[in-house]
């Protein structure tokens, strides 16, 4: 049987006009109610039914779509969407949260059937990926992550400032061997936070410029690791750590691979900060669950999901504008890792 606005009236116990109000995206019906029935309408079918209405069912949505890793490893972004899905009802938006495998993308029935009015890409996705999702025309904002290969619009953390300002700040310490900790491969974050900290070490007099690539070979470790890190695999960590001179003190590209690193130190019989100081990157739980306490840099991860959407309502009311890049800037937030 085919549902009717009666039948959506009934399931929400309001008028067949206050349906019709809303499907008709005619003033009468507060917004709170108006998302009601959208939502109500489409989980009934009736959208799909009658495609009359589908652009205003999309006025009402934005899509925010990430990988599935990130909600089984504590990472920062539970608080970047609970911002965005704050910010985006201010605007009169509903979120759909959407997870997807980056190796085996599956574009979500609301992205493919034109169900969304914007679509936020939450961390990282390959680059056919999102040119695969660029080609179907709704405007995208990426949050955390951008792309060398296609032009896209981007919330970033100042992640080559984050990564200067650490390094200085353990130099004006004392400390002189410093290394970083992190998987180059794994992400450009990762990367800008290793050029921030590379710069650093030249611009306060550590290592001459010529010299530079074989200092931080003696004390760095950036290949290989961030499968391990993943797989919380701290024999491996170890290995890694054994497999040079340990510096006075270790730079990571995040929490998770400062986290690794002092149980990795402490499993090894080396005391964390005594011996060798750990430092990390975003300020998630997992600095204050270690022990010890985690020193690290902290990103403003409210704001960027307060700013990704703002940027992505823009881009669906303006249609056409610059792309551009929107970098945050970052804090340090001192603990009990860095001695």
């Amino acid at each position: 049987m085919k549902v009717t606005m009666k039948d959506i009236a009934q399931r929400l116990n309001i008028s067949i006009n206050a349906v019709s109000i809303a499907l008709n995206d005619k003033p009468g019906v507060s917004d709170q109610m108006r998302l009601e029935i959208l939502r109500t309408a489409d989980e009934m079918g009736y959208i799909n039914q009658k495609r009359q209405y589908l652009s205003v069912f999309s006025k009402s949505n934005i899509c925010v779509f990430m990988q599935s890793y990130y909600a089984n490893t504590g990472h920062f972004y539970s608080i970047v969407l609970h911002s965005i899905v704050e910010q985006a009802k201010t605007f009169g938006y509903f979120s759909i949260l959407n997870y997807f495998e980056d190796d085996h993308l599956i574009i979500p029935e609301c992205i493919e059937n034109r169900k969304v009015a914007g679509i936020l890409i939450v961390g990282k996705i390959s680059d056919m990926n999102l040119i695969t999702l660029k080609k179907i025309g709704i405007p995208i904002v990426l949050v955390d992550f951008t792309s060398l290969c296609t032009p896209c619009d981007c919330v970033l953390t100042h992640n080559k400032q984050g990564g200067y300002m650490m390094t200085s700040y353990i130099i004006e310490k004392g400390y002189q061997h410093i290394g970083f900790f992190g998987d180059l491969d794994y992400s450009f974050s990762f990367q800008d936070r290793f050029m921030g900290f590379r710069q650093s070490l030249i611009k306060n007099g550590i290592v001459e410029q010529d010299r530079i690539d074989e200092y931080i070979h003696q004390y760095s470790f950036v290949k290989g690791i961030e499968k391990h890190i993943l797989s919380n695999n701290i024999v491996e960590i170890i290995n890694i750590l054994k497999s040079k001179e340990l510096p006075e003190v270790l730079v990571c590209a995040n929490d998770s691979n400062a986290f690794a690193v002092i149980t990795a130190l402490i499993q090894m019989g080396i005391k964390v900060p005594e011996d060798i100081s750990v430092v990390g990157f975003d300020d998630t739980p997992l600095c204050e669950k270690s022990i010890p306490q985690i020193t690290t840099v902290q990103v403003q991860k409210q704001l960027m999901g307060e700013v990704a959407v703002s940027k992505l309502i823009d881009l669906i009311h303006r249609k056409e504008s610059v792309t551009s890049t929107q970098l945050l800037s970052v804090k340090i937030v001192e603990r009990d890792s860095l001695k």
